[in-house]
């Protein structure tokens, strides 16, 4: 099973470093061809996958999606509007929400780059010819220190939020979210 593990992965590897190179793409260009991508053989999407994970990498906390002038993310920037609507957010409350996802982001944005080198090396040790138990271990370690680190700084910035808001926003803000969840939003239904 291992063996069939490591030939199925090298040759997703080999197939997409033969795939198209979406660098040369603009921002907007990268974006228009979302939809059509989607119906692309795999390599095409783990390529174009993979151009949008770096641009995202290299983005500093005062810039996101909506910069990138994608379909996709001019609805996040709708949506954290009517976000904002639906919790009748007043101005100030606009400007320190701003400033706590602006502190969270650059927390995760490092994190999240050390958890993707980790897990780099982990998958580099566990597909040599000999990969060494004790490394494996101890990047397995490691990355789930990250996940748990994540965790934290995702319960902090909640709780920040949770602070910014009254009460009311509060109890509107999980009937929308246990809503979302109950819509299968987050990629799995409740029943």
């Amino acid at each position: 099973m291992m063996m069939a593990l490591t030939v199925t992965m090298l040759g997703i590897g080999s197939v997409a470093s033969a795939s198209t190179d979406y660098s040369h793409y603009s921002d907007t260009e990268l974006g228009g061809l979302r939809a059509k991508i989607q119906k692309a053989p795999l390599e095409e999407q783990i390529s174009y996958r993979h151009e949008w994970h770096k641009r995202l990498a290299e983005l500093g906390p005062d810039k996101g999606q909506r910069s990138w002038g994608s379909p996709e993310g001019e609805r996040c920037h709708r949506r954290g509007n009517r976000l904002q609507e639906k919790l009748g957010l007043n101005d100030s409350q606009r400007i320190k929400l701003k400033e706590i996802r602006e502190k969270q982001f650059s927390f995760v944005v490092a994190e999240r780059k050390e958890l993707l080198s980790l897990n780099r090396e982990l998958h580099a040790e566990s597909f040599k010819e000999s990969p060494d138990k004790n490394k494996i271990d101890e990047l397995s370690d490691k990355i789930g220190k990250k996940h748990a680190s994540l965790a934290r700084l995702k319960s902090r910035h909640l709780s920040e939020l949770a602070s910014l808001l009254t009460p009311a926003q509060r109890n509107k803000i999980q009937t929308l979210r246990d809503a979302r969840e109950l819509r299968g939003h987050y990629g799995r239904n409740f029943q």
